[in-house]
């Protein structure tokens, strides 16, 4: 207590002098008012020195309090937020749901319904699919997002890294998403959310990792060139599954230059879920892209792995079998007296 009074004499000082403290990323809070210690967690979260509030009851409220380069934390809180959020010029904002984003419904987690929304952002991809909107569009560089329940219920996107094409959103094209972080969240389309991650000419080296999608309709990662390009982007470490709508990818790329330039596929695992969920390919890389595409170490448990063009690098990627685990279709690994293995 008598710590936290001393710095607010501090500060009244130094604002008397005319003097800023400067300062290197604030933390906001969102909470909801209907959370039983709602009223003693915002009294313990004294204002900013200038006034600004650290809690706030939506995320898009905090991302609008946040500043463009000053790279400020925004903490979500459990529950079910109805909202569909939009991030421009926010330079070096970090959003993090108050969980891992995995293996839960709302008890615990932030689950994002965007469907729920009283104010939608619709558009359409440049392959035609209609899209509702998106829990999160992202038209700002260096954002980083993690720890969401992300529901594509009633034909929404979970994430949507812009160039600037987003219809729903207009004025700001030209504004690029380089360099955002997506991460430890899950992804999932329940056979109604048309696109996990929308790649619309994202530009620079968004990062897109440990995340778990499941079931888009559509494709978990789709990638065009927006009015800008997708350039060194990496995809690594995700698990997707298929979905049974009849035209379902795990990676779709649309066949337009610039559209995946150098980037890279790592270490993924797809898997078509049952016999009637599958893809029509896990990865693909329509006649049109130019740029390169790499896939290295992903894991293919599914009947169509992928199809690419002869311009594109594959390397050390698996396949797995339908069945019973047999030597044939497994390396075999045992020990020798000594400690040694044989393979």
């Amino acid at each position: 207590m008598y710590k936290q009074r001393f710095i607010e004499v501090e500060e009244a000082l130094l604002r008397l002098e005319g003097i800023q403290r400067p300062t290197l990323g604030r933390t906001f809070y969102v909470k909801k008012t209907t959370d039983a210690d709602y009223g003693v967690f915002k009294a313990n979260k004294n204002n900013y020195y200038d006034g600004q509030a650290r809690v706030y009851t939506s995320i898009q409220s905090a991302v609008n309090a946040s500043l463009d380069g000053r790279c400020d934390l925004i903490i979500v809180g459990p529950g079910k937020w109805q909202e569909e959020v939009y991030i421009v010029g926010k330079r070096g904002l970090r959003i993090k749901g108050a969980g891992n984003g995995l293996g839960a419904t709302e008890s615990g987690a932030c689950r994002m319904r965007p469907s729920d929304a009283t104010t939608h952002y619709a558009f359409t991809t440049k392959s035609g699919q209609s899209v509702s909107g998106a829990a999160f569009h992202v038209l700002s560089r260096s954002v980083e997002i993690s720890g969401f329940y992300l529901d594509g219920g009633g034909g929404y996107t979970g994430v949507y890294l812009g160039g600037g094409l987003n219809g729903g959103i207009t004025g700001y094209t030209s504004e690029t998403a380089s360099g955002t972080h997506i991460h430890d969240n899950f992804f999932r389309g329940g056979s109604e959310g048309a696109i996990g991650v929308y790649m619309n000419g994202a530009k620079f080296g968004c990062l897109v990792e440990d995340n778990f999608f499941e079931r888009w309709t559509r494709a978990a990662i789709q990638m065009d060139a927006g009015n800008a390009s997708n350039e060194h982007c990496i995809i690594r470490n995700n698990e997707i599954g298929a979905d049974d709508s009849g035209t379902c990818y795990g990676v779709e790329i649309y066949g337009e230059g610039n559209s995946a330039l150098d980037c890279l596929l790592r270490e993924n695992s797809f898997r078509d879920r049952a016999a009637t969920n599958t893809f029509t390919f896990a990865v693909i890389n329509n006649t049109g892209s130019t740029g390169g595409l790499s896939l290295v170490r992903n894991s293919f448990a599914c009947n169509h792995p992928m199809q690419l063009l002869t311009t594109d690098w594959v390397s050390g990627n698996s396949y797995g079998f339908a069945g019973s685990a047999t030597e044939d279709n497994n390396m075999a690994i045992t020990e020798n007296e000594a400690g040694s293995e044989n393979t």
